[in-house]
């Protein structure tokens, strides 16, 4: 037996109180582990106080909008001193985001056809009155403006959506079912250069959306995509109500330069160079080598446009824009669109196997508010149309959608707002049969018959069929614009 000295055994309990101590320590401190705080923490403190709320009220009466079943019901049992149904609300929501003190981008889609627009930010119980700056439906933004009273509001940075890679996270932010408010969902970038889009029954010109897997509802239209620092990357604008997971935003540097022009010139200057194009599809094997490997092929110039006095032909095809290769007909688009009009600049196109340079010089794109456009290959009294029997995508989608069975003639795929065709009840999916005695069987049938109708302004009678049945409408024709 070992008999310990008196300071030997001072210094040997100090040494097993201090050991039982780490360990008390050690066994605490694995009991209560610090879990790494999650990064959209930070993202939600940033960017959910500069969401906002939209809430539109559309006042309907006997020449609003939104006419149908409820209006004609409300007309009926509660007629004004006319005999038409008073003026009723019809409240609609969204989301918006500050983009600079004053500033609120939205979509289109959340104020068309307000007669009032309010703004709320999430936790407050007052309202800002929003003045609409300017909107575009083309690719479905809108500005809106409130007075900030000296109020200090957060503004959210943009980001580069260029440089967004598919599997990047992707933070959703806005209010869905209008009573959610600054609701935050997380996901990825699914995809990017989406398009060929319905969106409301719409089918906004300039698509290149971001597709994503976070958490996007009704109310969250207008609100921000954001990435893991909380700088924009997206407006949220689509959901396919079909799948779970899908949704889409307009992209970054798109949104920005949407939200300069509204901002500058209340309006969207774009380049116009008057041509309907098609994708060039290569089928492997039998390319002869002589031919270029991609482009715009040009199925229609309009008369007296910049392509026309460039020398453009049917057939032509577009392959560079100003020394920038042209790999398809949405790239060619989007080029154009970005030209400032009256900018003089070099066309490559391959005509029959050879090279051509031509000169041209971009106009001002002009917008007809009637969307009755003349000179296209597929556009008159504001509708635009496709062969029910083609592999235009939005055909297939409308064609699952409705359930139609039709394989021949011509459907609609897009109605322009406030335009004759949406004015006589016309909507996408419904198959034109024949319009003013003229059958359309196909799109050479749809050109004739405007071509031979262009001019008139009475009424025409169109028969169209929804799904198994027909039905006779009225259209009444407007003046001519342009188309781009």
């Amino acid at each position: 037996m070992v008999t310990l000295a008196p300071r030997s055994m001072v210094v040997c309990a100090f040494f097993v109180a201090l050991m039982t101590m780490l360990l008390a320590l050690l066994a605490a401190t694995r009991g209560q582990a610090q879990i790494p705080p999650s990064p959209f923490v930070e993202v939600g403190r940033t960017v959910r106080p500069a969401v906002v709320s939209i809430r539109t009220i559309r006042l309907t009466g006997a020449a609003g909008v939104n006419q149908g079943p409820l209006q004609e019901m409300y007309r009926r049992y509660f007629p004004d001193a006319e005999g038409e149904g008073g003026r009723f609300e019809m409240p609609s929501t969204g989301s918006g985001f500050v983009v600079a003190v004053g500033h609120i981008l939205t979509n289109h889609h959340v104020i068309d056809a307000a007669d009032e627009i309010f703004v709320r930010f999430g936790g407050e119980r007052r309202e800002y009155r929003a003045r609409l700056q300017g909107t575009d439906p083309n690719t479905d933004l809108a500005l809106l403006t409130i007075d900030p009273d000296g109020r200090d509001m957060p503004v959210l940075e943009f980001a580069d959506s260029d440089a967004v890679e598919v599997g990047s996270w992707a933070v959703a932010v806005g209010n869905p079912f209008g009573n959610l408010e600054s609701s935050l969902t997380v996901g990825v970038v699914s995809a990017k250069g989406r398009g060929d889009l319905v969106i409301g029954g719409l089918t906004p010109r300039f698509q290149d959306f971001i597709q994503t897997d976070a958490s996007i509802n009704f109310g969250n239209s207008g609100g921000p995509l954001v990435d893991v620092s909380g700088r924009v990357i997206g407006v949220n604008t689509a959901i396919n109500s079909r799948g779970q997971g899908i949704g889409f935003a307009v992209p970054s540097n798109l949104a920005w330069r949407i939200y300069r022009d509204l901002r500058d010139h209340g309006r969207v200057i774009r380049g116009y160079l008057g041509v309907s194009t098609e994708d060039l599809v290569l089928v492997v094997g039998e390319q002869d080598g002589g031919g270029p490997d991609g482009g715009a092929r040009v199925i229609d110039v309009v008369a007296d446009s910049p392509a026309a006095a460039a020398g453009l032909r049917q057939g032509d095809i577009i392959t560079a824009w100003d020394d920038r290769p042209v790999g398809s007909r949405r790239e060619l688009l989007f080029m154009v669109a970005g030209t400032a009009p009256g900018t003089e600049l070099e066309l490559e196109i391959d005509r029959d196997g050879t090279r051509h340079a031509l000169r041209v010089r971009t106009e001002e794109w002009q917008e007809d508010p009637a969307g009755d456009r003349h000179g296209g290959a597929d556009i008159w009294l504001g509708l635009e149309v496709a062969s029910v029997a083609g592999t235009d995508p939005r055909v297939e989608r409308l064609r699952d959608m409705l359930g139609i069975a039709s394989t021949g003639g011509m459907m609609v795929v897009a109605v322009a707002e406030g335009s004759p065709g949406a004015e006589a009840g016309i909507r996408p999916g419904d198959v034109l049969v024949s319009i003013g005695g003229y059958e359309i069987e196909d799109l050479t049938a749809w050109e004739q018959a405007r071509t031979l109708l262009a001019g008139r302004r009475e009424s025409l009678t169109v028969l169209v069929r929804t799904g198994t049945s027909e039905q006779y409408l009225q259209i009444v024709p407007r003046s001519a614009g342009l188309e781009n």
